[in-house]
């Protein structure tokens, strides 16, 4: 089984689609967005009444998922449900995007989003959920953490690509949003 899956995670709002879909036409890899997949045949095992939101059937996807990656061909995989849907073997690398809390916050509330599901993602962003989880899964080697916070969808894809085409010419990036919002005395804002 080959490593072609690249796959692009993180929080709602930090841009995974859309970057995503750029990233596969510029390198010319397929795309796979697992939420239109899971839409498509209907892998949900049920409704989330409090998030207002399908669960969706990790088992079905990763099952389709595979299926799709067997050929070999380079696909970028759009996911915010980073572990276990593309299997181990199969990954190439992991791009994690991330944004500041502020500005992930500003982008779910200019998608209409409810309070509470808007604090529940800027939390999971804040406590590093897609990050672990990925690492956990998948190991460190292949992780990697892309801030698309002040930045524009052409700049995250150039260095999305460099990432994926020659990862050992960059440093990695570590994000630390609980030290960023210490410092800007705004940490209790989003922990109360």
């Amino acid at each position: 089984m080959s490593r072609c899956a690249i796959i692009v995670t993180g929080t709602p709002g930090t841009g995974k689609t859309a970057l995503s879909r750029r990233l596969a036409k510029e390198i010319g890899a397929k795309y796979v967005s697992i939420a239109e997949l899971a839409a498509k045949h209907r892998f949900f095992r049920g409704f989330d009444k409090e998030r207002g939101s399908k669960i969706v059937d990790i088992a079905k996807a990763r099952s389709a998922v595979t299926a799709s990656l067997s050929n070999g061909t380079l696909t970028i995989v759009d996911t915010h449900l980073p572990e276990g849907i593309v299997p181990e073997k199969m990954a190439r690398k992991v791009l994690v995007l991330r944004c500041h809390p502020r500005i992930l916050e500003a982008r779910l509330r200019a998608k209409g989003w409810r309070s509470n599901k808007i604090a529940e993602n800027v939390l999971s962003e804040l406590i590093d959920i897609c990050l672990i989880a990925s690492v956990e899964y998948y190991g460190t080697r292949r992780v990697v953490q892309l801030d698309t916070s002040n930045t524009t969808l052409k700049r995250s894809v150039g260095l999305a690509k460099r990432l994926v085409t020659h990862p050992a010419s960059l440093r990695k990036a570590k994000v630390d949003w609980i030290s960023t919002l210490e410092r800007e005395g705004q940490l209790n804002r989003y922990l109360t």
